[in-house]
């Protein structure tokens, strides 16, 4: 029998990617790239890179340095969250009045005098230069009754919520407040207070009275902090909302202690209050640098009488500024110290103020342009690094 032979096998073509073999002895090589052309491209591209890290700096700089920004970093609302400085501010019994009152004196160095020229302008009602500032009453006198209250004119204003509303209501009554006699309250909303300045006897009681208060120091402090805690709660919208007697009672609230400090500050040579002398040196504008933990920068034309009692004012901003857990809830001296002791030194010179002490805002700009010229400089290596 005849067997056929097998039938041929269709033709398997391979179509895969074959990878060359090299021939023995043969290496792999690179391809060659002329060293020149390497570095004519590195040359160009630093060409290219460093005029563009140059204009990156001085755009930042000149952005982050514009008032416009500047505003950003002063103006923008702190963090509405406060941590209680007092472990007594439920405890509303009140202290004995002290046996002696300590007062706070000024140092008696020499005032440096200066040929500025006089300003008419002044931040207190007009006093006579004849009229002679009263001493300090060597025993308690007889307090204006009632004596000045904050809010003195209308609570009514546009309130976010309720709960504020009650708060300043409840407030303005309530005797744990009203005992302390708190001047940064009465600097900033009272006008009895405005209005007792053109009396400076009688300014000069109101003035003993919230430097020697019924309640102990320690707690009008105390309760000033518990008050803060409890606006924030209440008053969590308008705060938000920017409200202004909101956020001006939180700053009171808060300046409470430094007010009461520099308040009593007086001048062992004459006896007196030195808030009394800056009201009553009308000619002059001392008194707006009592301002400055308001939030309010003295106008350019101020003009200093380079007093040792506004030299001790300026040494205890920058003091409380100096120390952090103070000076994170001092809003407003933050704001306006750098340009009042720029302005001190201008006219009374240098060492009057201290200047190398930062202000929020001053410290956060000097931290914003380090940080951007630093990303920008160690973005522009690694490109550079990345080509080499």
């Amino acid at each position: 029998m005849f067997t056929p032979p097998p039938s041929p096998q269709p033709d398997m073509k391979d179509d895969s990617p074959r990878t060359p073999v090299l021939e023995a002895g043969t290496k792999n090589f690179p391809p060659v790239v002329d060293p020149k052309r390497r570095i004519g491209r590195k040359t160009r591209l630093t060409v290219i890179l460093i005029p563009l890290t140059l204009i990156l700096i001085t755009v930042s700089t000149r952005y982050l340095m514009h008032p416009g920004v500047f505003d950003l970093f002063v103006s923008a609302p702190g963090s509405l969250s406060w941590q209680d400085i007092s472990s007594k501010g439920l405890l509303w019994q009140t202290h004995k009045r002290h046996e002696s009152h300590e007062r706070r004196q000024v140092s008696t160095a020499p005032s440096v005098t200066t040929n500025s020229p006089t300003s008419t302008t002044s931040a207190s009602p007009t006093v006579s230069a004849n009229v002679p500032v009263p001493t300090i009453p060597s025993s308690p006198p007889s307090l204006p009754t009632p004596f000045p209250q904050p809010f003195d004119t209308d609570l009514s204003t546009n309130y976010s919520s309720l709960s504020c509303f009650n708060f300043f209501s409840n407030l303005t009554t309530a005797a744990p407040f009203r005992s302390c006699r708190p001047l940064s309250f009465l600097v900033d909303t009272s006008n009895s207070f405005i209005d007792a300045q053109q009396n400076l006897t009688l300014l000069n009681t109101i003035i003993w009275g919230t430097c020697n208060t019924t309640t102990a120091e320690d707690q009008c402090i105390s309760n000033m902090g518990w008050f803060a805690a409890e606006l924030q709660k209440a008053c969590a919208q308008d705060l938000q909302d920017q409200n202004a007697m909101a956020v001006g009672a939180l700053r009171d609230f808060r300046s409470y202690s430094l007010y009461r400090e520099v308040g009593c500050l007086t001048d062992p040579t004459s006896n007196t209050y030195c808030y009394l002398n800056a009201v009553r040196n009308s000619a002059s504008s001392d008194v707006y640098f009592y301002q400055l933990p308001l939030g309010l920068v003295p106008p350019k034309s101020t003009n200093l009488t380079c007093s040792a009692c506004t030299r001790s004012l300026m040494t205890t901003y920058s003091a409380a500024l100096a120390d952090p857990v103070q000076a994170d809830l001092l809003t407003g001296l933050k704001k306006t110290y750098a340009d009042a002791a720029n302005l001190a030194v201008a006219q009374c010179g240098s060492g009057y103020a201290d200047t190398s002490v930062a202000s929020g805002a001053t410290a956060t700009l000097l931290q914003s342009r380090t940080w951007w010229i630093g990303l920008t400089l160690l973005l522009s290596g690694a490109i550079v690094q990345s080509f080499s």
